[in-house]
Parts: structure tokens; C-alpha cells; sequence
């Protein structure tokens, strides 16, 4: 999950949603595996760089290939096919594990009086 989309109303909703994300265990009371180690993504080449910067918003970072290196040192930087010009991090990105939240957010909406049917047969 990430927030870094630079056209009007993707921003501010995927800004918003992101803040959802950060709150939803403690309104689940279910551990989501909701895990924010930043989000990195690379570009290779001028083109996707250029773009990368016209996409710039809230808390999002330009990295240049060598900053990309301090967090990702394990990546073949001189791939012929996939050279890593840079790539644009967003610190607040992260993941969550989905069985979790389908899981938690069904707990989480029979807790609040919804009935949930499982393994329902449509026929017809």
C-alpha cells in the first residue's frame, strides 16, 4: 500500500485510505500484519525518472541510484535489460496480509451485528 499518486482526488483519497490502513488493527482489534517499511519504486531510465519526479507528493523521496543502493544493495545495478536509474521511496508504504484483513474484517463486522453466511451454494 502506498499514498504516492500524483493526480487530483488519486492523492488525497489513497493519502486518506493510507491513514486508514494505519489505524485499522486498533479499530479490528485483529493483527492484519500491517507493516510499514517504505515502498521503493525503481525506474530505468531517464524517461520513468522524469516521470517519477512529476509524481513527487506528500511524503514521497527522489532517489538517485546511489541512494537507491544504501537501502537495496543486493540488486544487480548494471542489468543490461533493467538498469537502476533511481527509484522514488515512500516511507509510510508498506503491506498488510490479506487472508488477515478479510479475516479481521469479518470479525470485525460480526462484532458489529452483521450475519455473515459462509459457504453459500448458488444454483440455479
Amino acid at each position: 500500500m502506498r499514498a504516492n499518486y500524483f493526480l487530483p482526488g488519486n492523492s488525497e483519497f489513497y493519502s486518506h485510505s493510507l491513514k486508514l490502513w494505519e489505524g485499522l488493527e486498533a479499530d479490528l482489534n485483529y493483527n492484519v500484519m500491517h507493516s510499514q517499511r517504505g515502498l521503493i519504486n525503481l525506474f530505468h531510465s531517464d524517461g520513468q525518472r522524469d516521470n517519477a519526479r512529476c509524481i513527487l507528493c506528500d511524503d514521497a523521496i527522489l532517489l538517485d541510484r546511489e541512494g537507491v543502493r544504501k537501502y537495496l544493495p543486493y540488486l544487480d545495478f548494471d542489468n543490461p535489460r533493467f538498469p537502476v536509474y533511481g527509484g522514488l521511496l515512500h516511507p509510510r508504504g508498506g503491506t498488510a496480509r490479506h487472508d488477515a484483513v478479510a479475516w479481521g474484517s469479518a470479525r470485525g463486522a460480526a462484532m458489529r451485528g452483521v450475519d455473515l453466511i459462509q459457504q453459500c451454494a448458488v444454483t440455479g
